[in-house]
């Protein structure tokens, strides 16, 4: 049930909006403070003294260790190191397992025979496709992967040739090609994704081996990520069980909670925006804590709360929160530290 606004706050209690015969009208940048404004002024002072503040607060939550792309860096008693979180493997597996994906995106759009255009796009796929197959005995695959990637390569391939030859490929025969590749696809997935945690854990425990009981219990990590790729990303999942914290296995993504030790920095891949995320969290926890009584206040939108009673009242509708995904209990052992 919705706490609702205290009296004084008109639009809550406004009926449901009945659609504007024209949208509103607006001058581009009219509703921004103009340049000289006091109130302007006043407001970047707030942010210059913010940021002056989650720099003084970064340099005491050391250790911090960042995951952005290939690399893993720690920041550690005022210096920086840098190691590696993935090898070529991890790449070539996952350049093959899109293959079959590009294919379904160039035939999936084109409704009827290939066009020009079509068919210079799906010979210039063939022509790269044919150049990577070629290639593959030198990469030091094990037997089992390179049939496989001969496999995704070939399949993908043979339906360009129909499509060429055809005109076009029927979106059953689509679909067909499609299911066909998944066990494989996943197959490239699984060595990659073994192919990173395995460097990620080699990395991490030699770096953990150099630092004290007190350095390890407190060491926090934050990961750069995608939007799409960020619930079970692998870097969180792989932080979230050898840190200890809470792990929901593919679930995993970014928990709000001020104390967790692993963040995710979405759409992210700066190593200062990176490690300041961890440094916003930590000053936003005390200063939540001292204006509002609650900890978590400032991971979500100041206006947020507000927002939610508003709408429930101008609707006449109740917000209905997420399912919570079942929690999977982290193995023991791999929680501790070496």
């Amino acid at each position: 049930m919705i706490e609702r606004a205290s009296p004084g706050v008109s639009c809550e209690d406004s009926a449901a909006p009945a659609p504007p015969d024209a949208a509103p009208q607006a001058d581009a940048g009219s509703a921004a403070l103009a340049p000289g404004d006091p109130l302007g002024d006043l407001n970047q002072a707030f942010l210059d003294a913010y940021a002056a503040r989650r720099e003084a607060v970064l340099a005491t939550i050391e250790p911090i260790i960042a995951q952005i792309d290939d690399s893993l860096i720690l920041r550690r008693g005022g210096q920086r190191f840098e190691g590696p979180a993935r090898t070529r493997r991890y790449h070539e597996l996952k350049a093959i397992a899109h293959v079959p994906v590009a294919v379904h995106a160039l035939l999936s759009g084109w409704r009827g025979a290939l066009d020009g255009s079509a068919r210079r796009q799906t010979a210039e796929l063939r022509q790269r496709i044919a150049a990577a197959a070629g290639d593959l005995d030198s990469r030091g695959f094990t037997p089992e992967q390179l049939a496989r990637q001969r496999r995704l390569l070939g399949a993908s391939v043979a339906l360009l040739d129909e499509a060429s030859a055809t005109g076009g490929v029927a979106p059953e025969a689509l679909t067909a090609f499609a299911r066909a590749q998944t066990e494989d696809v996943l197959r490239n997935a699984e060595d990659a994704a073994c192919d990173q945690i395995e460097t990620m854990h080699a990395t991490v425990e030699a770096w953990r081996r150099q630092m004290t009981p007190e350095e390890r219990d407190g060491l926090r990590a934050v990961v750069a990520v995608s939007h799409m790729a960020r619930p079970g990303n692998v870097a969180a999942q792989y932080f979230s069980v050898t840190l200890g914290e809470t792990w929901q296995g593919r679930f995993d993504q970014e928990d709000l909670r001020p104390g967790k030790r692993v963040l995710t920095a979405e759409a992210t891949f700066d190593e200062a925006q990176a490690f300041a995320l961890l440094a916003t969290h930590a000053l936003d926890a005390g200063v939540a804590t001292r204006f509002f009584d609650e900890e978590a206040r400032l991971s979500r939108d100041i206006l947020a709360d507000a927002a939610e009673r508003i709408l429930a009242g101008m609707f006449h509708m109740e917000p209905e929160p997420p399912a919570q995904p079942v929690e999977t209990q982290a193995p023991g052992d791999l929680s501790s530290s070496s």
